[in-house]
């Protein structure tokens, strides 16, 4: 009789672990893996940063003149100009020439100039324009 309760017990068991087993085989499955919910990905506003660039850029062209000198740089070639910035000489920027460049003076290696920027697609910066700065000395005066 004690072998009949306890298979009875084991085939109750083994039922119930079955049914379980295959009871949430209907459930949705989802396989994530490395992707981020929608609701989680939040993108960064970039319009702030946007909008400083314009007002730097806007500031250089409102301001003195001494804002846009440069020495050209001896990196400089005939595509890519290096400007080196005045007097510190502690800044260093390369940029690209437009096809058109207007020189008036000397733009030399180790000249010191003044450079005109054009925007191209709104975000890089193109130089159109160079100009040789001539500083008067006092003893001329």
């Amino acid at each position: 009789m004690k072998k009949i309760l306890y298979f009875v017990a084991a085939l109750a068991a083994a039922s119930f672990i079955t049914t379980m087993g295959t009871s949430c085989k209907f459930a949705p499955d989802q396989h994530d893996g490395d992707t981020v919910a929608a609701s989680e990905f939040y993108p960064i506003d970039t319009s702030a940063a946007h909008a400083k660039k314009m007002a730097k850029i806007a500031a250089i062209k409102n301001g003195k003149d001494s804002v846009g000198i440069y020495y050209v740089g001896s990196n400089s070639t005939k595509d890519l100009i290096e400007l080196v910035s005045y007097p510190s000489r502690r800044d260093t920027m390369m940029y690209s020439k437009t096809r058109h460049i207007k020189v008036k003076g000397n733009a030399d290696i180790n000249h010191v100039v003044r450079v005109d920027f054009y925007l191209h697609n709104g975000k890089d910066s193109l130089v159109k324009y160079v100009e040789e700065v001539e500083f008067k000395s006092l003893n001329s005066l």
